[in-house]
């Protein structure tokens, strides 16, 4: 073919590649441009269209209009990422060819998701990209995404949809609820995958950080940072050197301990982000970055300098009298102000941080008198500021803000005191209910609303934080004992359990608990040979020792061997626990429960929590199991907290293919039961007997 001689003559000698310099008569390559996109010369060939629009290259149009006509036909991803990245660069060529580029891009894209999942996923980023860019309607591309079966999808394209996604919800999650949510479950669903798992774990935090910036109330913003954090957290946890998770959860760290008053917190959390960019920074060095991720290290050095500057604030706000006051003052006021201006990707207001970091600089003020001289003196006489460099209008904002306070709290003392009876009680529950998240949102996030606000109604801002720290360093030690596995799944189970009504309180710590066991037995179940499983034997209450048979070996009937009980199951889970943190807890087989015998009780004070087992040989499917078992292990919960669950020892036939990971056999389940007004909850799981040992596969 001339035209891809041409093009790599051009390439090979360094000389400028555009249809002039090619040299080959219009019908000639006219004829031949479709061929060529389809083909490996396809960047070289795009590089010479874009030459066509930057440089007004008169009679080559109809030419270059026929490249995407070929392009749809581009197997090779390669080719296809470096093409578009060349396209990408000429904003003349984009706008011409914008919408011919897009059908390609999308067309038998549902077919290619399979067949070449590198390329589907290269041109779904492409159209994303237009898209975003308003190059083209979304809505094609909209529609490709939601016609998308991420249940059946190859590793290869999930591995870079969470990215795409990402790229989406930057653009859409302010003004397009409906593709926003879309592309959030299909995020979801990729955490709870183990192809894209990490990096949907990151752009769920950025979505959740990206909310806090748009949230219009304190327990919204709160909450979500909160969110963001642990997202963040469990990223970094199951991957190693995943430092643009360690970076982003030292901003949520820094934001909340600001917020709260710990300055040594924030100090650490800072010099966390510090590391965390550093090591990024060196890890990508020299690597190339797409064009559409560069603005994502924009926002890094954005966040990089608010975290910077509100540490900068708060070791001010912590002293007493300000030695340089000006400097400070304009310290405080930077700090102040950027939590309105600091934005992730896409997000284009950044007003919700303002909640958090505004109300801990207003309270340093009202604190102390003599800072709040220096404030004020500032506003009046901004004349005797020596340079020129004092935000007047922010510092202005902020008086008000403090006086607004003032006058507040004043109304407040005088309605405690009885001498003003216009007090209205529920404007002082919503101000505990913002010192509830300000001060302490882990607390709320672990203990709920109402039992942190009323706590708040009882103690001084100082306790509270305190309370919080507690809660904080709780979930930091739940988190540095767990394990990539047992980290992500736990997260999304807790996250779904949250849905429910009741999971709040002393029942999402409790049972939250009791979770955690069960899924680090779950993991143990599926690797622990024999002797490491079930040691010796063990002395039943009567002294007689008793040996746990290995319920999940391959047995055959034929042969005599026996066949596994539901009592093998009961008995390792049992022991399990007994060896755990919970070993006080646990009951076996306890009597009077729902008019019936319950396998294994966990109790905690007046909650308990029943885990029914049992075993099942002719399906393992979970509408089959959910359908038999669900209804049963529900009813145990009908005269305590709805929560409970179900272990399901799976004796089915295997074949020589492979075991389920225990994540993809580990689900929440929900179930009520006809006329009932209560949703129970029921964590489920399938502990896979009857198994193939990996040499068997040899």
């Amino acid at each position: 073919m001339q035209l891809a001689d041409r093009l790599n003559d051009l390439a090979v000698s360094g000389h400028e590649i555009s249809f002039e310099s090619i040299g080959l008569p219009p019908a000639v390559v006219l004829a031949e441009v479709a061929d060529v996109a389809a083909g490996p010369q396809a960047p070289l060939l795009a590089e010479a269209v874009t030459h066509v629009f930057d440089h007004g290259e008169e009679g080559w149009a109809e030419a270059a209009a026929q490249f995407p006509i070929g392009f749809a036909r581009q197997p090779s991803f390669l080719h296809t990422t470096a093409a578009l990245e060349q396209l990408f660069n000429s904003t003349a060529a984009i706008q011409v060819l914008a919408k011919p580029l897009n059908g390609a891009l999308l067309a038998g894209l549902d077919q290619l998701v399979n067949s070449r999942p590198m390329v589907a996923a290269a041109r779904l980023e492409g159209a994303v990209r237009l898209a975003v860019s308003d190059a083209v309607s979304p809505i094609k591309v909209w529609g490709a995404i939601e016609d998308l079966d991420d249940s059946d999808t190859h590793q290869d394209f999930a591995e870079r949809l969470p990215r795409i996604i990402g790229l989406g919800l930057d653009r859409w999650s302010k003004d397009e609820q409906a593709i926003t949510e879309t592309l959030r479950g299909l995020l979801r669903r990729l955490a709870e995958g183990t192809a894209g798992d990490v990096d949907a774990f990151v752009e769920l935090g950025y979505d959740r950080l990206r909310s806090a910036l748009t949230s219009r109330t304190v327990a919204d913003v709160s909450e979500n940072v909160e969110d963001a954090l642990a997202w963040f957290r469990t990223a970094d946890a199951a991957e190693e050197a995943r430092h643009d998770a360690q970076a982003y959860a030292a901003v949520c760290e820094s934001l909340l301990a600001f917020t709260a008053g710990r300055t040594e917190d924030l100090r650490g959390a800072a010099g966390r982000l510090e590391t965390a960019l550093e090591q990024q920074s060196a890890w990508n060095w020299g690597m190339h970055q797409p064009a559409w991720m560069k603005p994502q290290a924009a926002a890094d050095v954005a966040w990089g300098h608010l975290v910077l500057q509100l540490q900068r604030a708060a070791e001010f706000l912590q002293d007493d009298v300000w030695m340089e006051p000006w400097e400070a003052l304009d310290h405080v006021l930077s700090a102040y102000q950027s939590a309105r201006t600091v934005c992730t990707v896409g997000a284009r207001d950044g007003s919700g941080l303002a909640m958090l970091v505004e109300p801990a600089v207003e309270d340093a003020f009202l604190r102390q008198q003599a800072l709040l001289g220096q404030l004020r003196r500032a506003v009046t006489s901004p004349e005797r500021h020596p340079g020129a460099g004092l935000d007047h209008a922010t510092a202005s904002s902020l008086l008000a803000r403090v006086d607004q306070q003032v006058t507040a709290s004043c109304a407040r003392a005088r309605r405690e005191s009885g001498t003003d009876s216009s007090g209205n009680s529920g404007e002082d529950a919503e101000s505990d209910q913002e010192r509830a998240h300000r001060f302490a949102p882990t607390a709320v996030r672990k203990l709920g609303i109402g039992f942190t606000a009323g706590l708040a109604g009882k103690v001084s801002d100082d306790e509270l934080k305190t309370i919080d720290g507690l809660a904080y360093m709780d979930d930091l030690t739940r988190l540095r004992q767990s394990d990539p596995l047992v980290v992500p799944l736990l997260g999304k189970m807790m996250e779904e359990l949250s849905a429910f009504p009741d999971f709040i309180g002393e029942t999402r710590r409790t049972f939250g608990v009791l979770v955690e066991q069960t899924l680090l037995f779950l993991k143990a179940t599926a690797d622990l040979d024999t002797s490491t499983a079930f040691g010796d034997g063990r002395y039943d209450s009567n002294g007689k020792k008793v040996k746990i048979r290995d319920y999940r070996r391959r047995f055959d009937k034929s042969q005599g061997d026996l066949v596994p009980l539901e009592e093998d199951l009961q008995q390792h889970f049992h022991y399990w626990l007994l060896s755990g943190q919970i070993s006080n807890l646990v009951q076996v087989e306890p009597i009077n429960s729902a008019l019936g015998r319950a396998d294994v009780l966990v109790h905690f004070g007046s909650r308990r929590y029943l885990t029914e087992i049992k075993k099942n040989h002719s399906n393992n499917e979970r509408a089959y199991l959910e359908r038999h078992y669900l209804a049963q292990a529900a009813e145990y919960s009908n005269t305590n907290v709805p929560f409970g669950q179900l272990l399901v020892l799976d004796l089915t036939e295997k074949e020589k293919v492979g075991t389920p990971r225990v994540d993809e056999v580990t689900w929440v389940a929900k179930h009520r039961p006809p006329g009932a007004t209560v949703d129970r909850a029921v964590v489920a799981a399938v502990v896979t007997g009857n198994r193939y040992t990996p040499s068997d596969f040899s």
